[in-house]
């Protein structure tokens, strides 16, 4: 475990304090480097209260949900948030495994109980926090309402942008997803079969609209179709 301040890796956590040096200063938190393979993270969660979570810094990791036929799979980066530890509860007649597996090299940062006591004359930074945790639940959102889009190239193309937004560079060539992606986490993403996914990509690399380097990186070519943009897709056609 290496103690560093998180205010100097993710300082938009700290924007909204009165007296951001002090808080700064404050917030030390435990890291932990996490190789490439399978992960525990509930263990984490043996002294739960007080504990706001466990927050990526850097590297990503997957949340694979068991459910059905077909399993459901999350990407998380630097700056989300979890707290794995926490179930439907006690009373739920539904069970979903998850299964955690650290995709690129991953730093953690644990924001316990201690850091948590820092932090309480700094409620903005808690407040912040829980943003994240929000924007965390709104692209699941997202994720869930691109499962229901009828045509597989159209959510194919909305989690292309979607992962250029947040993990492209930009290059003289377009924008290089810099993340390995395989075809079953591709399907995974987008509520689909592999070998479905296999052939659309297939034909969005035939029309231009992505390609693949030789390290399997994917590079996202021109500008965003107006549907996404404007969310107004044409289901009758997709149909």
């Amino acid at each position: 475990m290496l103690t560093v301040r998180l205010a100097d890796h993710d300082p938009e956590l700290f924007e909204g304090v009165s007296d951001p040096e002090a808080a700064a200063a404050a917030s030390l938190v435990e890291t932990e480097w996490v190789d490439v393979g399978p992960w525990t993270p509930e263990k984490h969660g043996a002294d739960g209260r007080g504990h706001f979570g466990l927050m990526l810094l850097e590297g990503t990791t997957i949340r694979r949900v068991e459910l059905g036929p077909r399993d459901g799979f999350e990407l998380l980066g630097p700056g989300d948030v979890g707290r794995p530890w926490v179930t439907f509860g006690p009373n739920s007649s539904i069970s979903a495994d998850a299964r955690w597996r650290v995709h690129q090299r991953a730093r953690i940062a644990y924001l316990d109980r201690r850091f948590a006591v820092r932090m309480a004359p700094y409620p903005e930074v808690a407040a912040a926090i829980m943003d994240r945790l929000m924007r965390r639940q709104r692209f699941m959102a997202m994720h869930l309402t691109v499962s229901q889009i009828p045509k597989l190239q159209t959510r194919l193309r909305v989690l292309f942008w979607y992962l250029a937004d947040r993990w492209g560079r930009v290059t003289s060539d377009g924008i290089v997803i810099n993340l390995p992606m395989t075809h079953e986490l591709v399907a995974g993403l987008v509520g689909a079969r592999r070998p479905g996914v296999t052939s659309a990509l297939g034909e969005m690399q035939r029309a231009g609209e992505i390609s693949r380097r030789e390290d399997g990186r994917w590079i996202v070519l021109g500008e965003p179709p107006a549907e996404l943009v404007h969310g107004d897709f044409d289901e009758a056609a997709a149909l």
